[in-house]
């Protein structure tokens, strides 16, 4: 024991120790439920968009069947099915998260205005087409 467990049980302070200690930090776990087939990494909350809303309906996905977090939440994600993940994020953080995810399919985008130029708009939907018929057919 040291000076300063000596002391501190002396003075009947108990000691403690953290399990967890990194959850203080913020590093705990998010799990996801498993009816999550959408997860938008994005700071920005364009949910109410138009463009967000027609993903939404082509996909045919109701509220509890996504998740909106941003890159520190993204993180720390734990989830056990295959969502698709579609990334709105400068490059360095988009680098981070596909690092992170490796096996999982990602949509990626730098910013909200890009996907306001046509290009930008069309690869998306053809990026989305395949996985309407895959969302109908696991429901």
């Amino acid at each position: 024991m040291n000076r300063r467990d000596l002391l501190l049980n002396e003075m009947n302070i108990p000691q403690w120790t953290l399990k967890k200690p990194q959850v203080l930090k913020g590093d705990a776990q998010i799990h996801l439920a498993k009816n999550v087939k959408l997860i938008v990494i994005c700071e920005q909350d364009q949910q109410q968009s138009m463009l967000f809303q027609d993903v939404l309906r082509t996909l045919q996905l109701k509220k509890d069947e996504y998740q909106w977090v941003n890159v520190e939440q993204a993180m720390r994600l734990q989830f056990e099915q295959d969502p698709i993940l579609w990334i709105v994020q400068e490059t360095d953080a988009m680098k981070r998260l596909v690092k992170r995810y490796p096996k999982q399919t990602a949509w990626n985008y730098s910013s909200w205005q890009d996907l306001q130029l046509s290009q930008h708009k069309r690869q998306l939907w053809q990026q989305i087409q395949p996985f309407c018929q895959h969302f109908e057919n696991n429901e």
